[in-house]
């Protein structure tokens, strides 16, 4: 597999495109639905820490 990165300059871009980056292939066997409950997880979280976050600032105000 060969990774290329796009860039903003024409002259980095061409020196990207002629050195590729060669990585090993990696295989995942997980389902999205074996991921779904670990993402809601996440955003429970995030969620409650961010009205936490909310609610300190409007104390201190």
């Amino acid at each position: 597999m060969t990774i290329s990165h796009r860039a903003t300059d024409a002259s980095v871009a061409s020196l990207e495109a002629s050195k590729p980056t060669k990585v090993a292939r990696m295989a995942c066997c997980c389902k999205l639905s074996d991921l779904l409950p670990i993402v809601q997880q996440i955003h429970r979280e995030a969620a409650h820490a961010n009205a936490a976050q909310t609610r300190q600032q409007s104390e201190a105000a």
